[in-house]
Parts: structure tokens; sequence; C-alpha cells
């Protein structure tokens, strides 16, 4: 399985595309519905969202983070789908099944459940991304949310 380097600016970090694929797809579906007049920027990040979580692009998935966030309205539209998940997965079980995932339309299949306090720590990461307090760039793999062993807390 490859990686990929989520970054604005040259700053970011790198994830492990199963991880960052169903992030991405879980994201698009909690992008608000737009109304007639704004639906534009909605649908645009939805569909390069759902597109990038397919399952097609090892090593070089396209979140197309930085071009969202680069305008007023496509960062409100992003920050809004982060918190819209967060919340939920916050709510929600401590494990998403696997039988469920594979339904998402993800190419490959999920062989195990998956923790959501791994979805967690990258929506946590992507909001510290945007907000600007990430500076790690692309030669670190220090911090890949959603990646690494539970501590013991």
């Amino acid at each position: 399985m490859g990686t990929s380097f989520v970054s604005i600016n040259d700053k970011g970090f790198w994830m492990r595309d199963g991880v960052l694929e169903l992030w991405l797809r879980l994201l698009a579906l909690h992008v608000e519905e737009p109304t007639r007049e704004e639906g534009v920027v909605q649908r645009d990040i939805r569909d390069k969202w759902l597109l990038a979580s397919r399952g097609f692009f090892n090593g070089c998935i396209p979140d197309d983070l930085e071009e969202i966030v680069s305008t007023d309205g496509g960062r409100e539209v992003a920050i809004q789908a982060i918190h819209s998940l967060l919340g939920r997965l916050k709510e929600g079980r401590k494990e998403l099944d696997a039988g469920t995932l594979n339904l998402l339309g993800i190419e490959g299949s999920w062989n195990g459940n998956f923790e959501t306090w791994r979805l967690i720590e990258v929506g946590n990461a992507f909001l510290a991304l945007i907000a600007g307090r990430i500076q790690s760039d692309a030669s670190s793999t220090e911090f890949m949310p959603g990646c690494r062993e539970k501590s013991s807390e």
C-alpha cells in the first residue's frame, strides 16, 4: 500500500493511502447539501473527494486540499465537513465494521474493522493543517495521522 503527502503550501504530513481514501470518502459524504445558488463549490469539492477516494491513485491521492482551502468558500465547506464528520465519529462506535466499509465503493476490500480514533486523528490533523499549525514538509514522516499504534494514555 502506498502513501500520499497531504499538504498546503508544501507543509503537511504523509498518510497511508487506504486511510486517506476512507477519510476522503466519508468526508465527501459530509459536505453539506448545496442550494441551487451556491452549489457549484460544494459539488466540485464532493466530486473531487469522491474520485480521490475511489482507490485508483496509489501513492498520489489527489486530495486537492490546498486548492480547496485557497478560497473562503472552499475553506468554509471543508472545515464544515470535517467538523460534521468528527462529530459523528465521536458520537459513534469505537470501530467501523469491515462489511459496512466494503459498501462505500472504494476499490479493494476491507478485511478487518477500522478504529474510529484513527479517523478522529486524521480530522484533527486536517484542521491543524488548514489553520497553519503543521509545519513539517515532505521530508518528515514522524507524524502520519491515523497510521500509528494507539498509545496507552
